[in-house]
């Protein structure tokens, strides 16, 4: 079981419930500025917490025959770390979807992460400038919000209907900018 990557064509292969599937990302899009802008604002809430936030190229184990590489998740049970990747459900993990990987995230990780026991799942669209925020109740995900950024980062006059910010259900305290999240995506 491991993580192949092809520098050439900027592949990682993931493999579901013993399936491989090649999953592309370019190095410069949208996609990977929203996934570090995610990775610092949590490593800045988490810092000197014994939960730890990790971005891309690590490795999940979830099943025998299933390991997945998230965007971005968090382990707070320090038993699951070792020295060749995770193993075992995170407490949050965040996909970035692009155009090859929406379907995946959407169905197959989505499945797998709400049978392994993921308590929060969130799909970033970056070209929307949206995230949506899965919740794990009763074995099953609920869409608990969609968060869409106000035009122009500009704070909307009717904060109900368009949050600006939301508070992180797993990590009470912390206060997502929409703004922060999606700082430097060119349309």
């Amino acid at each position: 079981m491991s993580v192949t990557y092809n520098q050439d064509s900027f592949r990682k292969i993931e493999v579901i419930s013993g399936v491989e599937i090649v999953m592309m990302s370019p190095p410069f899009s949208n996609h990977n500025d929203v996934k570090e802008n995610i990775y610092y604002i949590f490593r800045n809430y988490l810092k000197n917490n014994v939960c730890r936030p990790y971005g891309d190229n690590r490795k999940v184990v979830l099943e025998k025959n299933s390991y997945v590489i998230p965007d971005f998740f968090v382990v707070c049970d320090k038993s699951k770390r070792k020295r060749d990747g995770i193993y075992g459900a995170p407490d949050l993990i965040v996909e970035v979807v692009s155009p090859s990987t929406e379907k995946i995230d959407r169905g197959d990780k989505r499945e797998l992460y709400q049978r392994v026991g993921v308590k929060e799942y969130w799909i970033v669209e970056p070209d929307k400038k949206v995230i949506e925020v899965y919740l794990l109740k009763d074995g099953g995900y609920i869409l608990d919000n969609i968060y869409r950024i106000p035009a122009e980062c500009e704070p909307p006059e009717d904060k109900e209907k368009e949050p600006s910010e939301f508070e992180v259900n797993s990590f009470k305290g912390l206060v997502i900018q929409l703004c922060d999240v999606f700082e430097d995506v060119v349309n």
